[in-house]
């Protein structure tokens, strides 16, 4: 069974890395454009632009900092790999501003948890006019895994993205 496996492991990071491609010029800037409108019709919570574009931009920095082949992993795809640990000596500051960014995100996430559906929503329609294979359900997979990733605190998450 590890050739399907493979296979869809393959499939997984070329979509994977196709968003990356596209994730900060075109995938979140539209997002939260989106996000602007649909927020000025949906008053299912305070500061809805503000903290849509802020769950908007996790996402993309999710996308763009999580190595595809490891992302695919969790998702099931394909063999999960351990990557090697940088020196993260220097980026001290870089891993404060991660904790305390994603603490903002995990308050939101926990304050409105409808967000989750309806960032997810967004985004799938922002992305699923690439043509990217089972493009739905790979949405749906990375932005799960990337609220997954939130639960399991701002630590494991910035460390998860190489950012402490």
């Amino acid at each position: 069974s590890s050739g399907i496996n493979a296979e869809y492991g393959d499939v997984c990071m070329d979509a994977v890395e196709s968003l990356k491609d596209v994730m900060e010029t075109e995938i979140v800037p539209k997002a939260k454009s989106a996000a602007g409108k649909m927020c000025t019709i949906m008053f299912f919570m305070d500061d809805c632009e503000a903290k849509a574009m802020g769950v908007i931009d996790f996402i993309g920095q999710f996308v763009e900092n999580m190595d595809a082949r490891v992302l695919c992993g969790r998702l099931g795809n394909c063999e999960e790999v351990e990557l090697a640990v940088r020196d993260v000596e220097e980026e001290k500051d870089t891993c404060a501003k991660c904790k305390e960014e994603f603490q903002d995100i995990v308050d939101t996430l926990n304050e409105y948890p409808s967000i989750k559906t309806f960032v997810k929503t967004i985004i799938s329609t922002v992305v699923c006019y690439l043509p990217i294979e089972n493009c739905d359900a790979l949405i749906d997979g990375v932005v799960d895994q990337a609220f997954a990733e939130l639960d399991q605190g701002a630590e494991s998450l910035c460390a998860a993205l190489n950012l402490c």
